[in-house]
């Protein structure tokens, strides 16, 4: 809302005649029926004015404070404190409506969610009307134009549509970034800024849309990305980077290592999208990270990554070291059925008893019966410790 311009259409200046007569004829009613209840009636004006303006209803809420503290004082004299402290709650009750229907447009998507509607109007052809019509003070004129310019295709929409990523209306911002996102290329510039927002949602959505536009120069913002505060952004940033493809991924295989565990985490995840012999090696290193949280995606990237992960996960077993060997068998079971042959074979042939223990280990927590025949040969090994894992992973699959 912006009270000190003029309406750019008919539906604004209804919108503010209905919240002008309203007031009008409360307080009209107080003076004709001698009655104090006109103050009621103003919280049915706050509401409309809430619905329509969210937050910025508290123009309205001075408004009615205002007429509220001058009718009183016209009627009956100088207003005592009371007066002022229900003028108050004019402001507060506007602010407080505003804030809740904002809430309730985000929770419920707001405009963003109008996509498609059967009585969506047919969009202009007309490129620069359209692109004039961004500038509306309807947010709803403004939601439709941004999103038939993206369906347009115009790249002489991208400035204009990347101002609407500071829009006061959440739906608004969010078709904008849409639309940046299918005119490709030349809105990597506004996305990544995007990803600079102070709204949460923008900077999301702006990764999303980084990741279908797919170009590599978003690569650095993206990576920065990658330590936002919001752990949403964060995964969307990943696989926007993941999406990407394999020129992000020397990048990825470094932050790794080098960066934050935010920055590990996100990294881990995309590699797990990459793959490739680097990733692997990166990620098989990264199931010993300090942090459990990055040790966990690294295992889980791993399995993402499928059957050209298995050689190296398997060679993994060899390590004495606890995290990693757990780390490998874990990556394994998520990997499943394609593991269960290569460990088979390990279980029978790997010239170290580590592997060996390690792939029956993976196999009893896989729990695929194929894998019986050569875990009940494994009882025979000549490592204590690969005929106790042998016998618990036999255990273990005629539970399941």
């Amino acid at each position: 809302m912006n009270p000190a311009g003029l309406p750019g259409d008919s539906r604004e200046w209804g919108r503010l005649a209905i919240i002008a007569l309203a007031t009008l004829l409360a307080v009209l009613l107080d003076l004709l029926f001698n009655t104090v209840t006109y103050t009621h009636f103003f919280y049915l004006v706050l509401i409309l004015a809430a619905f329509w303006y969210r937050r910025s209803a508290v123009a309205v809420g001075v408004l009615l404070a205002g007429v509220h503290i001058a009718v009183e004082y016209l009627l009956y004299g100088p207003p005592g404190p009371g007066i002022f402290v229900s003028a108050g709650v004019f402001v507060a009750a506007a602010y407080l409506l505003g804030y809740l229907f904002e809430l309730a447009g985000r929770r419920g998507g707001g405009l963003h969610f109008r996509t498609g509607e059967s009585g969506a109007p047919a969009c202009d052809r007309d490129t620069g009307r359209l692109i004039a019509r961004l500038s509306s003070r309807d947010p709803e004129t403004r939601y439709q134009a941004a999103g038939c310019l993206g369906d347009a295709g115009v790249p002489g929409a991208v400035e204009p549509l990347a101002a609407l990523l500071a829009d006061p209306e959440v739906g608004v911002r969010w078709k904008a970034t849409e639309a940046l996102g299918k005119l490709g290329s030349p809105a990597v510039g506004p996305l990544a800024g995007g990803l600079r927002s102070d709204d949460v949602d923008v900077r999301w959505m702006a990764a999303v849309a980084l990741g279908e536009i797919g170009d590599p120069a978003a690569i650095p913002a993206l990576m920065g990305a990658l330590n936002d505060e919001d752990a949403y952004v964060r995964s969307r940033a990943a696989l926007a980077l993941g999406a990407i493809g394999e020129v992000a991924r020397e990048g990825l295989v470094a932050n790794l290592s080098t960066g934050n565990e935010r920055v590990r985490w996100g990294a881990a995840l995309a590699l797990g999208s990459i793959g490739g012999e680097s990733a692997i090696a990166a990620l098989i290193g990264a199931l010993r990270d300090p942090d459990g949280d990055v040790r966990q995606q690294a295992c889980g990237a791993l399995g993402d990554i499928g059957e050209p992960a298995l050689p190296s996960l398997i060679e993994a077993l060899r390590t004495d070291d606890e995290a990693l060997r757990q780390g490998a068998i874990a990556a394994l079971d998520l990997v499943g059925r394609p593991a269960v042959a290569p460990l088979a074979l390990a279980l029978g042939t790997g010239d170290d008893w580590r592997v060996r223990r390690g792939a029956a280990r993976a196999l009893g927590e896989i729990g695929e019966r194929r894998a019986t025949d050569a875990l009940i040969r494994a009882l025979d090994d000549e490592r204590e410790e690969v005929r106790e894992a042998a016998r618990e992973a036999l255990g273990s699959i005629r539970k399941t």
